[in-house]
Parts: C-alpha cells; sequence; structure tokens
C-alpha cells in the first residue's frame, strides 16, 4: 500500500476547488500574505470534507435480517378516502414510519398497476427508499388498473429462495385467479396483505373534481377486494385490515419476528479504510493560525533574510497603513534585501505608532520606492507635519493613473489640515477629474462649505491678506522642509502627536441567497415501464 492508492470518499466536493482557482487566477488586486494564507486554508478544508482515505481490505459482514419486497399500489383507486387522508398516503406513511425503525431488513420497493416497476433494488440503506418514495408522482403514470398476476410474476425474479412480500393494496376489482394463487405457492412467495380499503368502499373523484363513472354512466366504488384474504393464506402468510398506520408498523414488525431467517444470513460487503482526512485539516488549523498571528509577519522577515525577494506590501495589510493608502496599488520595488526588511521594520512601528522609529528604519533605506515614500508622508501626516508630508508628496513621480489620484486626494488632506480651503479644492476636483471616489467627493464637500462660510465673512476680516500671510509662511516653512528631513536622518525623527484617522472606507460583504434543490422526479423512462399497454386496460380502476 502506497500513498499513489489514496482515494477520496466524497471526491465530487474536489470540484469546488474549481472557483475558487478561477477567482485568484483571475483576481487583478494582490493580496497580502495572510490572505493568500486563508485562500489555501479554505482549499485545504474542502479536500478534508471530501475525505481522502487509504483502502485497507475488504470484508464480508453477516447480517441476520430478512429480504423483503415492499409492493405499493400505485392505481387510481389508491386515491379513495375511506382510510384517510387515501389509501395511497396512508400506505406512504406506514412504509416511511416502518423505514424509520432502522431495521436491519434488505428491502426492494416496488410500484405497480397495470404493469409493475422496480422503484429501488435489494438495499439496507434505507436514506435511498426513502427518496424513491417521495419521487413517486402519481400525475406522471397513465395506466390505472391492478394486475397482481404480473407484480408476482416479477417478485419471481428475485434470486431469494423464499420471498417475502409486504403488499399495500386495495385489490381492484378482479378476482383473483387459481393461476396467481398456484403461483405464490410455487416461487415459495409468502405475502404480508395489508388491505387498504373498506368494505363499505368509497367513489373515486377526477382530477377536474368529478365522480368517475362508468360505462353505463354509474358511479364506481371502489371497495375491499375479499380475494386478498385468500391470496394472503394461500401463501403461507397473513391478512391485516388496516386501521391506523401504528398498527400496520406493529403488524410488519410482528410478523417479520415470526419469520425463519433463511440461509443464515444476508452478507454485505464492507471495505476498511485509513482516514487520511486529519492531515489536510490539521494543515488547515496551522495555517489559519499564521494567518492570524504576528508569527505570519516573522516569518516574511525571515524569508527576506534567506535572499527570496517578496514585496513589502505583504508586509502588512493595507488597511493599516494610514489615511488612504488602501486605494494604492503598489508595484515591486527593486531594492535590496535589507531595504525590504527596514521597510517591514517601519511598517511595524508605524503600526504601533511609534513614529519616530519608523522614520528612523525608513532612512535606513537605501533606495526608498513609492511604498518607502508614502508611508514616509504618512508619517509627518500623522505627526501633523503637514508641510513636510506635502513635500514628500509632490516629489513621488507615477504613471499610474490610480497613484496619480491617491497623490492628488492626500495633497489635498494636507492642504485642508493647512487651512487652505481653496487649493484643498483644487487637488480634490483634480483627483475627481481622474475618476470617481466617494472618499474625495465627500472632502471636496466639507473643503467647499467651509469656502462657503469664509466668504460670508468677507465684511468683517480680509481673506485676502491673510491668504497672502499664509502663502507666504508656506514658501518659509517649505524652504526648511530640506534641511531637517536631512537633520532627521542622522539624528532621528521627531514630531507631534497622531491625529484623528480620516473616514474609513466600506467593505460591503455580498450575501448569497440559496434556494432547496427541486425535489428530483422519476424519470420518463421509468414511466413508460408503468404505463406500457395502458392503452388496452377495460377497467382502469
Amino acid at each position: 500500500m502506497s500513498f499513489l492508492d489514496i482515494s477520496f470518499l466524497y471526491a465530487s466536493l474536489l470540484w469546488l476547488l474549481m472557483p475558487l482557482v478561477v477567482y485568484l487566477m483571475k483576481r487583478e488586486e494582490k493580496q497580502n500574505f495572510a490572505q493568500n494564507l486563508r485562500w489555501l486554508v479554505l482549499a485545504l478544508l474542502i479536500v478534508s470534507l471530501a475525505r481522502p482515505v487509504l483502502p485497507k481490505h475488504l470484508s464480508t459482514q453477516k447480517l441476520y435480517a430478512h429480504s423483503v419486497v415492499i409492493a405499493l399500489d400505485l392505481s387510481v383507486s389508491m386515491n379513495a378516502n375511506d382510510i384517510q387522508p387515501t389509501r395511497a398516503k396512508a400506505s406512504l406513511q406506514s412504509i416511511k414510519k416502518f423505514l424509520a425503525l432502522n431495521r436491519q431488513e434488505q428491502i426492494a420497493l416496488i410500484g405497480f398497476t397495470s404493469n409493475p416497476l422496480l422503484l429501488s433494488p435489494p438495499t439496507s440503506d434505507y436514506e435511498l427508499l426513502l427518496v424513491a418514495l417521495s419521487n413517486i408522482n402519481s400525475d406522471y403514470i397513465l395506466t390505472k388498473g391492478t394486475d397482481l398476476q404480473k407484480l408476482f410474476e416479477k417478485v419471481a425474479k428475485f434470486k431469494d429462495e423464499a420471498k417475502k412480500v409486504i403488499l399495500f393494496t386495495d385489490g381492484g376489482d378482479e378476482v383473483l385467479e387459481e393461476e396467481l394463487m398456484d403461483l405464490v405457492q410455487r416461487e415459495k412467495i409468502k405475502v404480508l396483505v395489508i388491505a387498504m380499503a373498506t368494505q363499505e368502499g368509497s367513489s373515486l373523484k377526477k382530477s377536474d373534481g368529478s365522480l368517475l363513472e362508468n360505462e353505463k354512466g354509474e358511479i364506481v366504488v371502489s371497495k375491499l377486494n375479499g380475494s386478498l384474504r385468500d391470496l394472503a393464506y394461500a401463501s403461507g402468510g397473513e391478512f391485516v385490515a388496516f386501521s391506523s398506520v401504528e398498527q400496520s408498523v406493529s403488524s410488519i414488525e410482528d410478523w417479520l419476528d415470526r419469520e425463519k431467517i433463511l440461509n443464515e444470513a444476508l452478507s454485505k460487503e464492507h471495505r476498511d479504510y485509513f482516514e487520511l482526512g486529519f492531515v489536510p485539516l490539521s494543515l488547515a488549523i496551522l495555517l489559519f493560525f499564521l494567518s492570524s498571528t504576528r508569527f505570519s509577519k516573522k516569518l516574511l522577515a525571515f524569508l527576506l533574510l534567506l535572499g527570496l525577494n517578496v514585496q513589502a506590501e505583504e508586509l502588512i495589510s493595507k488597511e493599516h497603513w494610514g489615511e488612504g493608502v488602501a486605494k494604492v496599488a503598489m508595484a515591486e520595488g527593486s531594492g535590496s534585501i535589507l531595504d525590504g526588511y527596514y521597510l517591514y521594520e517601519a511598517y511595524e512601528y508605524y503600526e504601533k505608532n511609534a513614529f519616530k522609529k519608523a522614520q528612523k528604519a525608513l532612512y535606513k533605506v537605501e533606495k526608498r520606492g513609492l511604498e518607502a515614500e508614502l508611508l514616509l508622508a504618512h508619517i509627518f501626516y500623522k505627526e501633523e507635519r503637514y508641510q513636510e508630508a506635502k513635500s514628500i508628496l509632490k516629489g513621488i513621480k507615477s504613471s499610474d493613473r490610480a497613484v496619480k489620484q491617491q497623490l492628488l486626494y492626500e495633497l489635498g488632506n494636507c492642504e485642508a489640515k493647512l487651512s487652505y480651503a481653496k487649493r484643498a479644492k483644487e487637488y480634490y476636483v483634480q483627483a475627481l477629474q481622474l475618476g470617481e471616489d466617494e472618499d474625495v467627493l465627500h472632502n471636496l464637500k466639507i473643503v467647499l462649505t467651509q469656502l462657503k462660510e469664509e466668504g460670508a465673512k468677507v465684511g468683517y476680516t480680509n481673506p485676502s491678506s491673510a491668504q497672502k500671510s499664509k502663502t507666504q509662511s508656506d514658501k518659509e516653512e517649505s524652504k526648511e522642509v530640506k534641511s531637517v528631513q536631512s537633520k532627521e536622518k542622522a539624528q532621528g525623527a521627531s514630531g507631534g502627536t497622531s491625529s484623528k484617522k480620516s473616514k474609513s472606507s466600506t467593505i460591503q460583504v455580498l450575501k448569497v441567497e440559496t434556494k432547496g434543490k427541486p425535489k428530483r422526479q422519476l424519470s420518463s423512462k421509468a414511466y413508460d415501464l408503468i404505463n406500457e399497454g395502458y392503452i388496452a386496460e377495460e377497467k382502469p380502476w
């Protein structure tokens, strides 16, 4: 035995991997390391649900139980309501209640009218029998009469030495001939008749609600066929007149308990397996732990030191970068391994609001790419050093439309923080020209409100002179930015406290409504077998 012998008990579940693979191949947005681990966890859980096993050996199990045929009359007369709710429904309820006892009998199920149809071969899988019963739809059955002769000719073809039949029927209107009695005796067929009709009988309703009439225009009344008692006794079986579902089930149990089990026992093949499902399940639990803890970040740092080229954007979830950074799709950097590590270290400090240490780590990066520059700008922004943040953002060059829009958005944020509402408005308008964005539109509305309020105060203040004063101070502060940054590279970062976060983006969760599967019906071929020869029927009741 080798691992090449692995099989899956529920191999059909592996098809669930196909939509997962298609999604991962076609997704446009890159995801971080932890998110990719979770997709792998989902794949492993699907493999685990498919139950991988190593087959060991095939054994034969003996079941000390009967082999039984349950025959259900599906003729039109079974729709009579002298037995509530109808003869047919009471029969189905009795069969289902008997199956619910979970005895070990091996049961075959036959439905019959003028022709018999094997609904389920002999099986001890009662769920399969229940499915077969639930799929019966009398509307699709064209034959309406009852032919017990053909039923028992089919039962005679079963391989059992002695056959046991539990018969739910009203017997039809035909007198049972001696030929049928001889057949059940010759083929050793024992019959337990559950008589599904009363002596008084009942009229029959057609689909349009009118009563069924014979050729003479007389209303047809379907009664219990008295010959059923003779059939039961001729076979060596028993006759039971239906009174309730519980009584009929009790009668079936008592009859089977009194009957001798032939051939000592029924045989059932059983294969032993060594379950392997714990392997992908354990791996899934481990990977989920890694994806949900900080250990995954330590693992990435270790991979960086080993020389693996891992994008720095994978080192920390983008949602934690600060104001609006989740909008930017980063490009892969071309720095050294140590640059990647320092960038990772800067993210770690940034997440802890240790902005000075994050700055120091960034100044160790030899080639600061887009990510490093943006992170440095966000550090300045959090420290309320908006002029430095503006200087960094203006120095970033990119041909990517989304990046340009993001830079304009963040420049507008800096101008708004510096109370330059007019400049902020210009940046926001330029950002919206590159594409729609809810956050940009939200902030634009705020600065427009501020400009409107400033215009209302024109009679009391001199906004033009105040604007000139701010512009002059802006120029003077900009001259100091480069000297300040060069000093910080050597001495370490300095700054104030963090500001409040901007309006957070909304994550929509799609809910998929599932509808129950429609009930399966018998195939048209199955009904053809039942309906064969129905045209020749003279008394279809």
